[in-house]
């Protein structure tokens, strides 16, 4: 899966009921969020996602236990449904974003889209 963003190359793999979403800036600083925790950190994890049943919820018992919020509850729409999402920080300077995909029924989340690319080394 991937969006055709012109800022931000997204690839979305899935094996078996985890999906692992890679991201990187096409630019240096665009971005800015992406360029600044790669000269902080190099390559590495920036976001890690739960999916969730009750995003409230967990966004509430989270923020009371003494996460800190990054964004506030959100919503992402396309033609397969909506997507409500949260993002949280416990420690360090990785994100936690909480994913309730409960009302969406495409592929992975609003944007992404099959890639059209054929892998020649899943033929061999």
């Amino acid at each position: 899966l991937e969006t055709g963003s012109r800022q931000v190359v997204s690839h979305a793999v899935k094996q078996n009921k985890m999906i692992f979403n890679f991201q990187s800036a096409l630019e240096p600083d665009n971005p800015k969020e992406i360029g600044e925790h790669l000269v902080k950190h190099g390559d590495g994890v920036k976001d890690i996602a739960f999916e969730v049943e009750d995003l409230q919820a967990i966004f509430k018992r989270a923020v009371a236990k003494g996460a800190i919020v990054v964004k506030e509850p959100w919503e992402e729409s396309d033609d397969s449904g909506t997507v409500k999402m949260a993002m949280i920080k416990t420690y360090g300077d990785t994100t936690h974003t909480l994913i309730d995909r409960s009302g969406y029924k495409g592929l992975f989340l609003p944007g992404y889209r099959a890639s059209t690319f054929k892998d020649p080394l899943v033929e061999l």
